[in-house]
């Protein structure tokens, strides 16, 4: 099945409210799990962290990151049953090359998951000046179908079978975290039963090492590491 709107990208101004948005970036940027990308190498020049979760680990999700509830309830759809989030910051100089996402593979190998559904990103902080730091998307045959320039609190959701890549992100300034360009992301996936039980019912990648501290939070709060 495709997504519901039949629409290879789609855009949003003023997503959320003004103190929706900035709770979120507040959210991104204080949070404890945000170090350099947990991804692959294609996001070697960003910072992140991310979690993959089956629906019913939306409650878990939801108690962990109760700034990021606004936006769950903006992307969240029935009929997608998997999903994987993450925070992207890229700072000044950085860029996002050239990818499809399907970043549950890592956990469905050997058998190859689809293609998400959809890809939603919420742009939580955009810094003035921005040059560069566009979204582009293209098909299989490598026809561009949008270019987006991100604003603050601007949602774009897109085939997730789309090429997609961030170009570099220049302008004045530190290459500092308030100043990066951050974006929340999440890819919906409908998965078939026998993919979906390899799936985490919820799992949070972080490169920060907090050891024992840091695992005995988690299991405080109630989310753990549960491959």
């Amino acid at each position: 099945m495709r997504w519901p709107w039949h629409k290879p990208v789609r855009t949003r101004r003023a997503a959320l409210s003004a103190d929706q948005a900035e709770a979120l970036r507040r959210g991104v940027l204080e949070s404890p799990y945000l170090g350099a990308t947990t991804l692959n190498m294609r996001f070697a020049s960003t910072w992140g962290f991310s979690v993959a979760f089956r629906r019913e680990g939306l409650a878990r999700l939801r108690r962990a990151f109760p700034e990021y509830i606004p936006y769950f309830e903006l992307v969240m759809e029935t009929g997608y049953n998997a999903f994987f989030l993450n925070p992207l910051v890229i700072f000044r100089g950085g860029s996002v090359d050239a990818h499809v996402d399907c970043s549950l593979r890592s956990y469905t190998l050997p058998l190859e998951p689809p293609c998400p559904g959809k890809v939603s990103v919420f742009y939580a902080q955009v810094p003035e000046g921005l040059e560069g730091g566009e979204l582009l998307l293209s098909d299989a045959r490598g026809r561009e179908l949008g270019r987006i320039k991100p604003l603050p609190n601007m949602l774009v959701e897109f085939d997730g079978e789309l090429l997609h890549r961030v170009t570099p992100f220049e302008g004045a300034g530190e290459a500092v975290l308030e100043r990066s360009r951050i974006s929340l992301v999440c890819e919906h996936y409908r998965l078939e039963p026998a993919l979906l039980i390899r799936v985490p019912e919820f799992h949070l990648e972080t490169s920060r090492g907090f050891g024992e501290f840091f695992d005995k939070a988690l299991e405080t709060e109630g989310i753990g590491n549960e491959a």
